[in-house]
């Protein structure tokens, strides 16, 4: 199969088209000098311009994307998968309990769940009947806690259902709250 030429990668001047990597005639061997002048000026500019303080900035983005990437690793697997499911469920139990009658968009915002991922634990808690989900013409649908759902709430608080293994021990109030702020700034700067 016959390669086709193209002007950036061939001369222009002469019928054989040659490659301006090895140009034969003289006006190819010219262009092909002023071709790669210009690509190594600009990349000698593009050297020199490097800035020590974006180079800091780049750096400290990437540092700080693999320390997320450890710190995740980390508590995924102190989080182990079977636990995550209830503590997903803990946590929609535990803003109904603040919140009782709210609708599914409004305990959407509250939690920062993925409309998937709110709803499939809407679903568990909802067959286990620890919550209702009522539908009214004024108001929409609105999740109430059951008898049921407020006796799992009591048990999370006296530590029965809580787990062991509390993920953010280490961590004081204060900085929970910086770190949740932070984590929502993050997640809305990607959606």
């Amino acid at each position: 199969m016959k390669k086709e030429w193209t002007e950036e990668d061939h001369c222009p001047y002469c019928k054989r088209h040659c490659s301006l990597k090895d140009p034969h005639c003289g006006k190819g061997k010219s262009l092909a000098k002023s071709i790669t002048g210009k690509k190594d000026s600009m990349k000698a500019k593009a050297v020199k311009a490097i800035d020590k303080e974006e180079l800091k900035m780049l750096q400290s983005d990437l540092k700080l994307f693999v320390l997320y990437e450890k710190a995740n690793e980390c508590l995924m697997k102190k989080a182990d998968g079977k636990n995550k499911g209830k503590k997903l469920k803990g946590y929609i139990l535990n803003i109904l309990a603040e919140n009782n009658g709210i609708s599914p968009t409004e305990l959407k915002e509250s939690s920062g769940l993925l409309k998937e991922e709110l709803k499939k634990v809407l679903e568990k808690l909802s067959n286990k009947k620890e919550i209702s989900i009522q539908d009214s013409k004024e108001n929409g649908k609105k999740i109430l806690l059951t008898e049921k759902g407020r006796e799992a709430v009591n048990l999370q608080l006296y530590g029965l259902e809580n787990g062991s293994d509390e993920l953010f021990s280490v961590l004081g109030e204060e900085e929970k709250e910086n770190l949740e702020k932070i984590l929502r700034k993050l997640m809305g700067s990607v959606e």
